[in-house]
């Protein structure tokens, strides 16, 4: 009975000595996540066709805000199967598909402002990662001038943020499809 009533005590004094409360976590998380890798090699040339998937690590947790939205991939890859993290973070990023990739070409993932991470919700942004099938990354390098057809008549302003994209050049266009590239 000694026993029983010691113990109690004891527990007693030591639960009464919790604070109650949420620990305090220190300064707020105002940076953003870091790549630490992916699965294909630094250099990022000579990809085998065949790959299927992109996975690239992060320093910390992420989660994914409206990918569908912000992810471009140019040229575009057809059957996509996955994208991960979906719904509990991660922290990689995996994208997973069917296609087989074309030869000679350079891919490139923008990711917008989709990578965040999970405790403050701080962007990664405007990600790319590009890798090339052939033996050397296409700077993509284009130039001309684009003409709002939309202008702002008052302050003569044009539209700031425009979206291009480029087809491949084909006796006939389907604009209903995605364009080869996007910048």
């Amino acid at each position: 009975m000694k026993k029983i009533v010691f113990l109690f005590i004891l527990n007693l004094i030591l639960f009464s000595c919790a604070r109650v409360g949420s620990p305090v976590g220190g300064d707020k998380d105002t940076i953003a996540p870091q790549v630490v890798g992916s699965n294909i090699d630094t250099s990022r040339v000579n990809v085998p066709r065949n790959i299927g998937e992109l996975r690239i690590d992060f320093d910390e947790y992420i989660t994914l805000k409206e990918i569908n939205k912000n992810l471009i991939i140019s040229p575009p890859i057809k059957k996509m199967k996955k994208i991960l993290p979906s719904g509990m973070a991660n922290k990689y990023l995996l994208i997973k598909w069917d296609d087989t990739l074309q030869a000679n070409t350079t891919y490139s993932f923008n990711f917008g402002n989709a990578i965040v991470d999970n405790n403050e919700g701080n962007a990664l942004k405007y990600y790319n990662f590009a890798f090339s099938t052939g033996d050397k990354i296409d700077d993509l390098y284009i130039s001309g001038e684009v003409k709002s057809l939309i202008a702002n008549k008052e302050t003569k302003t044009e539209e700031k943020n425009l979206v291009v994209g480029l087809y491949q050049v084909k006796d006939t266009m389907n604009y209903r499809q995605k364009p080869y590239y996007i910048t």
